[in-house]
């Protein structure tokens, strides 16, 4: 049975998932590398962050600022919120957790 706010997703509804939040990682781009831009890193260079925090979203329904730091951690051994700030991170996981109802 899936707990308040957790979504149910099957392969296509995973793939728009891991497209939306990829696109507001993109947005975001706290390194500064220009994905998908001519001169820019490749568009999917956040691929792997999209793919773990889809993960936390489908397991729990939502992501937290706590979450988006772990998987931060994780793949780049820094702090996402010491990179751009507490309020732009609150904001970007407030996008984040829009995505699986702009999704549906």
């Amino acid at each position: 049975m899936l707990q308040t706010g957790q979504v149910k997703a099957d392969g296509d509804d995973y793939g728009l998932i891991v497209s939306g939040v990829l696109a507001v990682l993109t947005a975001i781009d706290p390194y500064g590398l220009l994905p998908g831009n001519e001169d820019g890193a490749p568009s999917d260079e956040y691929t792997p962050e999209a793919i773990d925090v889809a993960r936390i979203l489908l397991e729990h329904g939502n992501v937290t600022v706590e979450e988006v730091e772990a998987v931060w951690l994780s793949r780049f051994s820094e702090s996402l919120t010491a990179r751009i700030g507490s309020s732009c991170v609150a904001q970007l996981v407030r996008d984040l957790n829009d995505v699986p109802r702009n999704g549906r």
